[in-house]
């Protein structure tokens, strides 16, 4: 084609030929000029998206739908977030002289910590797109890492309350006479069952025998299904629970919907969800592991604990940076363990000082109370009856760090006191040393210090790369379609080249042979060209791209 196209313009007379040439440059230049203004506009209306659409929100949406085999999914189903627990044990050190009488306050000494990891994971998870939910089986254990420990719990003595001598005799002061309780001191004596006890810090923690305890059990199966008691082994205790977790609700994303298929716990008084309150509902409260994502700081986090047997709010505290990510800290509110907390329960038998939870209801009656630890604002009247507390609002303090953007769970540290409120009967005074005094027995803090490395990087390249980024982009986008767009509808409304008319065809003496660098003319020009010819000439000129035309510029020169 080219070579046919550079034969057939040596039939052209010479002011005709560059009037072709003339031609097929304006042709191509426009030809640029139009992809110029094409592809300008083009890039221009891309950068506006870019500005408009934000593909990072789209990519997150897309990160956090739960789908079986992306990375939220296998959060659900195995967390990677290291959660450990540290326990404290508060060892009685002057038991014979407060007993005596010879010392008026208990002295309390902190023994620990005894490390553990909690090991969760959500079985049998099941998505349900049509209600937008998802259902799975929550389990729960406990490793124990005595390298990181104070020491083997089984290598350590401690002198404690009996727990189970407390917590009956209390529980019968409660709902028995005074016949009954009587009956009871006599045969807590012959049992031989003491107000405390030696024993090493794995029994305390995970069960240790008492004759109480055993007759119970055997007395009343339906009620004591255990034959030892520990407090480790009662608040992780196995036990097979289902929970149901929203996903279509924008609004309470990644709450919780239902716990045994009941929206709120029966354990504090739950009946229907017209007549719940704070303190017994489950529906729109949060396991911290992920919360909802665009989490405002004017609102509470109602983060639920089953072992804790209630919802604690968390109130915003200040805004921190992890990793170059921007993070919200909540904090357990000041109020969350008084009578005034909108989250409190009822009470009208047996009620507690501001700073304590009765959790009785959910652990067989006993008299079960968490507080903060070392009796963090609790009435300082009833620190008074211990020494060796030291409440320090900082360390004792519960938190939790948000990524408000995505939801994501950065660090969490929970610390709780387990306690026993002590109650007496004039039938039964084996517990007047302790009575309507609220018992410290530990103190534990579960906490996770940071997100798994997959999480911080993604959260990374979201908030910290991606929006400088895109900005970037948009920015190079809108100047370079900008100016191809300019610089195409300029050249298309001022062309650089003009067709030149043609002068009139006169008849031209034949030329003689001549050669050049580049094409050698085997015909004479003779006779007259009509415009007709010359026309169809440059039809067929029209193909010649540029590169051939560096060649018949050169022909043109020779000309």
């Amino acid at each position: 084609m080219v070579l046919g196209a550079k034969k057939a313009i040596q039939h052209v007379p010479s002011k005709g030929r560059i009037s072709i040439m003339r031609i097929q440059n304006f042709t191509v230049q426009k030809r640029q000029s139009v992809v110029r203004a094409v592809y300008g506009s083009f890039l221009v209306v891309f950068a506006v998206l870019l500005m408009t659409v934000d593909p990072a929100t789209i990519v997150t949406n897309w990160f956090l739908d739960v789908q079986e085999g992306r990375l939220i999914y296998r959060m659900w189903n195995k967390p990677t977030y290291e959660v450990y627990s540290e326990v404290y044990i508060f060892n009685y050190t002057n038991v014979d002289q407060f007993m005596s009488g010879e010392d008026k306050q208990l002295n309390l000494e902190e023994i620990g910590p005894f490390k553990f990891q909690e090991i969760r994971e959500n079985e049998n998870i099941t998505i349900d797109r049509e209600r937008g939910v998802m259902t799975m089986n929550p389990t729960l254990r406990l490793n124990f890492l005595p390298n990181e420990s104070i020491a083997h719990y089984k290598d350590v003595q401690i002198m404690v309350p009996n727990i189970a001598l407390l917590a009956i005799s209390t529980l019968l002061a409660d709902n028995t006479g005074y016949f009954v309780n009587v009956g009871a001191y006599y045969s807590i004596s012959a049992l031989g069952s003491k107000l405390f006890r030696n024993m090493t810090a794995e029994a305390y923690l995970w069960g240790y025998d008492d004759p109480l305890v055993s007759l119970a059990s055997k007395l009343l199966p339906g009620w004591i299904d255990f034959g030892k008691i520990g407090i480790l082994d009662r608040f992780y205790a196995p036990k097979k629970e289902e929970t149901e977790v929203e996903l279509r609700n924008l609004s309470r994303k990644f709450s919780i919907n239902t716990w045994n298929k009941l929206t709120g716990l029966e354990e504090q008084g739950f009946t229907d969800w017209n007549t719940s309150i704070p303190c017994n509902q489950v529906k729109g409260t949060y396991e911290a592991l992920i919360l909802t994502p665009g989490l405002s700081k004017d609102v509470d986090i109602p983060v639920f604990r089953k072992q804790a047997c209630r919802t604690y709010p968390f109130t915003f505290l200040e805004e921190v940076k992890s990793h170059g990510v921007n993070l919200y800290r909540f904090m357990m509110d000041k109020n969350a363990f008084n009578k005034t907390s909108r989250y409190a329960c009822e009470c009208t038998k047996n009620c507690l000082p501001d700073g304590f939870v009765d959790i009785s209801s959910c652990y067989y009656g006993f008299p079960i109370t968490l507080s903060k630890p070392h009796f963090l604002d609790v009435d300082p009247a009833n620190q008074a009856h211990y020494r060796g507390f030291s409440p320090d609002p900082i360390k004792h303090r519960s938190i939790l760090d948000v990524e408000p953007v995505t939801g994501v769970n950065m660090a969490v540290t929970s610390n709780i006191q387990i306690n026993v409120a002590v109650r007496t009967s004039a039938g039964n005074p084996i517990t007047k040393p302790f009575k309507d005094k609220v018992v410290p027995i530990l103190w534990f803090s579960l906490f996770c210090k940071e997100a798994p490395p997959e999480v911080v990087n993604l959260l990374w390249l979201r908030l910290v790369l991606a929006p400088p980024l895109l900005i970037t982009v948009s920015i190079l986008l809108l100047i370079i379609g900008m100016f191809l767009g300019v610089q195409g509808f300029h050249r298309l409304w001022k062309p650089r080249y003009k067709l030149v008319q043609q002068e009139p065809k006169t008849r031209k003496k034949s030329v003689e042979r001549r050669r050049n660098s580049v094409v050698v003319n085997m015909a004479d020009n003779n006779g007259f060209i009509d415009e007709q010819a010359l026309a169809k000439e440059a039809v067929s000129l029209l193909a010649i791209t540029e590169e051939d035309g560096e060649g018949i510029s050169d022909l043109l020169l020779n000309e």
